[in-house]
């Protein structure tokens, strides 16, 4: 039975099959400890979080009750150390929350709170749970907490989801709203032509750039304004008028309700505002001459001394490392070069856990050379060494490798501190860093680790030459500019003045280049070295101890972790020409779950039995009916993995087993390869996909290529199968027409068309075979996008 067969609810498909083996791998040994309202569950070695946790989450749960009037009931946190990226995520109809560990760096424009980082992340994760808890009279009477929960939905606008959270997290914390880089986003957006596109904040992710997630971004405009123009009351109630009407309501009719003045003269309000301070600042540049065509998330402006590198990320072009205007190592995006022309690149490969790895480019015939795992940040030492920041639970570590005899040493241990960047000078690792939930420049000398700068700024994106220091800091205005330092006096000299931003200076034959930054993203550019302001500061100069964070679980008790069944349903359920109900149960984790049912084709009873299973990624799903004195099962598995070989490699397995007591009735598996995906102008791309397959004795195999050309999406294939079909083909798609139409505030939309030809010719029938499809989609849910394809020829 194929899974398009049960007529299932999109919200059960969605549970088992995009958060199982996401909460946490069932694999995974893992214990618990209670609070009043909470269950935390975890790795044994991170327990200092659940320690941390447990002296704020219940008073936490308690204020957010009565910011929103409601009380979702018990809430189960779980925390493990299997990625190396930061985020967290929340899934409210479940009430489950998982937290990921590893803390920011300043340039990631989320926060500076690195020592309290897991109570941060909590704070804006749960309320996730609250708001997604706001029931009303529409959905209050469904009796499964779980379907109810998920209809909410309907009335919560990503943007109100992900801008209440910024306003709780910055309510309690130092959050978005007090982030410089975070801001400049904001700013940028509403003085554009484009402001105000809130709409495509309102569901799920649609192809249009933005830096920070439309949802985020505008709805941290709309809270941080409302509340500093109207107060923290209003902005309750506009929230509970939008949950308390049907779900047509938007946030524009509820804010007129419940303020009596129009939607568009507060946007136009908002626009002014910015607007004036625009113009108070005096003496900004609005733009610097760009070079290179770069836009979007081009970073990391590298430089050996003779070429420029860097990473870009702009349309029309294939991500990737360039050198000047070449592309070198598509898809890699952090990386270090010496000045011999050695590179070393970052790779994260998403198995059970995302593991980053780094690597040194080489001759050589398989893999480039693995230098370690679990790095976030590193630089040359030199031409023979490098530097580089390792993280393991929760914490970072700072060791230096020598290629030549391969031996590490650790310099800095592990604590509670991140580094933005290295760079290596005058026989010192100098850095930019947050310790002690302060973000300054430091230098590690014979193993001691120094201070240069103390102040409230934040410094980054850090290059030295002839003793001074380049980087980009917030001094003036709350804008980041970039500053140079003379090591030996202290001299501070403004060397860019944008309006925006500027960001990542090096120096390269005498001029200095940077990225500016504005609506449409970091453009590369560069100019003369010349002064703007002057000023001298104190070099604070001073030594400095990183924390040694020690696990003491000696008078701490906790609970072996067994994953309990736990969301149950009563659902419909229909095979072929038979209809029923299936009773289902999923496990707390979603890494498991069983089904009983009953079957009917108003004749007899059919009864019914099913599984899941996702254990070490690999998904099972089976079902068993019993029919006519004949058992019949349908076994079903997959497993998705990825590795790097000098390439990206994704591989797939799929298999299913069909049998009539135990006779087979039907055997499949398919082996799907894919190389180097990528993405040009919102398209997917691949190098080529081989797909070998087998279904009842008979092997077939295609190969594919996909690229682009006269842009146009093609896809040539071949397929050959031991029946002796040898078929040639190709597919050729376009996105036609994408206007982004939304409907309700961005709730709902028609996002745009695409269309699709194949074209193929079976050299052994003597056949072809055209088809030409239109593919219309839609926004459906704030996290579900819909396409409904119309087939005009097949």
């Amino acid at each position: 039975m194929q899974i398009k067969q049960l007529l299932i609810t999109v919200f059960i498909l969605i549970s088992i099959f995009s958060f199982s083996n996401m909460i946490y791998n069932i694999s995974t040994e893992a214990y618990e400890k209670n609070t009043k309202y909470f269950k935390f569950v975890f790795e044994k070695d991170l327990y200092i979080y659940v320690d941390e946790l447990k002296n704020t989450a219940d008073k936490l749960y308690e204020d957010y009750s009565k910011f929103y009037d409601t009380n979702p009931g018990s809430i189960t946190v779980y925390i493990f150390d299997d990625v190396d990226f930061v985020n967290s995520f929340a899934i409210p109809p479940l009430n489950v929350i998982r937290l990921y560990i590893n803390p920011p760096y300043a340039k990631q424009g989320l926060s500076i709170h690195v020592d309290d980082w897991i109570n941060f992340v909590f704070s804006h994760e749960l309320n996730h749970i609250f708001y997604g808890n706001t029931l009303n009279n529409y959905v209050s009477w469904i009796p499964n907490d779980y379907i109810k929960k998920t209809l909410m939905m309907n009335w919560n606008p990503s943007y109100l989801h992900e801008g209440l959270s910024i306003y709780i997290e910055s309510k309690y914390y130092t959050g978005r709203f007090q982030n410089d880089l975070f801001n400049m986003y904001l700013k940028a957006e509403i003085l554009s032509d484009e402001y105000p596109r809130y709409s495509l904040g309102g569901g799920a992710e649609k192809d249009v750039w933005s830096p920070a997630g439309f949802n985020y971004m505008y709805g941290a405009i709309f809270t941080k304004e409302i509340s500093e123009k109207y107060g923290e009351y209003t902005l309750r109630e506009i929230i509970k008028d939008m949950n308390s009407h049907l779900f047509f309501s938007t946030i524009s009719n509820s804010f007129e309700r419940i303020t009596n003045e129009k939607w568009e003269d507060f946007l136009l309000y908002i626009k002014i505002k910015y607007k004036n301070q625009y113009l108070d600042f005096k003496g900004y540049q609005e733009s610097y001459q760009p070079i290179y065509n770069t836009y979007h998330f081009t970073r990391n402006l590298k430089t050996d001394g003779k070429y420029l590198y860097y990473y870009n990320n702009s349309p029309g072009k294939r991500s990737g490392i360039y050198k000047n205007d070449e592309l070198i190592l598509p898809g890699i995006s952090k990386f270090d070069v010496s000045t011999d022309g050695k590179i070393i690149y970052l790779v994260s490969n998403n198995n059970e856990k995302s593991i980053n790895s780094l690597y040194l480019k080489c001759n050589c015939p398989i893999s480039d050379t693995l230098i370690d795992n679990r790095i976030t940040n590193f630089a040359f030492v030199g031409n023979d060494k490098i530097v580089y920041a390792k993280i393991n639970n929760g914490l970072t570590a700072v060791f230096l490798k020598d290629l030549n005899t391969q031996k590490t040493e650790k310099l800095l241990d592990y604590g509670k501190y991140t580094i933005n960047d290295f760079y290596y000078a005058n026989n010192r690792i100098y850095f930019s860093g947050i310790i002690n939930n302060q973000n300054d420049i430091y230098y590690i000398d014979n193993n001691d680790l120094v201070q240069l700068t103390n102040d409230k700024y934040i410094e980054m994106n850090i290059f030295i030459k002839d003793n001074t220091l380049y980087y980009s800091a917030n001094y003036e205005d709350n804008i980041f500019n970039i500053y140079s330092l003379n090591i030996d006096n202290g001299l501070v000299e403004k060397l860019t003045n944008h309006i925006f931003g500027t960001f990542n200076p090096i120096i390269l034959n005498n001029e200095l280049y940077f990225l500016y930054y504005d609506s449409t993203g970091y453009h590369l550019s560069k100019t003369y070295i010349q002064n703007i302001t002057k000023k001298t500061i104190k070099l604070y100069n001073t030594k400095k101890q990183i924390k040694n964070i020690k696990l003491d679980l000696s008078n701490n008790t906790y609970n072996y972790y067994n994953e309990p069944l736990k969301y149950n349903f009563l659902i419909p359920y229909a095979e072929n020409n038979d209809i029923g109900a299936l009773f289902l149960s999923l496990s707390e984790g979603i890494n498991y779950g069983i089904g009983l049912g009953i079957l009917t084709d108003f004749n007899q009873l059919k009864p019914i039995f099913g599984y899941y299973l996702d254990y070490n990624g690999i998904q099972n799903l089976s079902i068993f009916k019993y029919d006519k004195n004949i058992l019949y099962s349908n076994l079903n598995f997959s497993k998705n993995f990825e590795f790097y070989l000098k390439n990206k490699n994704y591989i797939s397995i799929e298999g299913n087993i069909k049998l009539e007591n135990l006779n087979f009735a039907n055997k499949e598996i398919k082996l799907n390869i894919m190389k180097n995906p990528y993405i040009i102008n919102n398209e997917n791309y691949y190098e080529n996909n081989l797909i070998i397959g087998y279904v009842n004795d008979n092997y077939y195999i295609q190969y594919s290529k996909a690229f682009e050309f006269i842009s146009l999406k093609n896809e040539p294939y071949l397929f050959y199968d031991t029946n002796g079909n040898l078929i040639p083909g190709i597919t050729i798609s376009k996105k036609i027409w994408y206007p982004y139409y939304s409907i309700l505030g961005g709730k709902y939309g028609f996002d745009g068309i695409n269309g699709n030809i194949d074209y193929n010719y079976n050299l052994k029938t003597k056949k072809s075979n055209f088809s030409f499809s239109i593919n219309f989609d839609f926004t459906a849910f704030y996290w579900a996008n819909l396409s409904l394809p119309v087939n005009i020829i097949k």
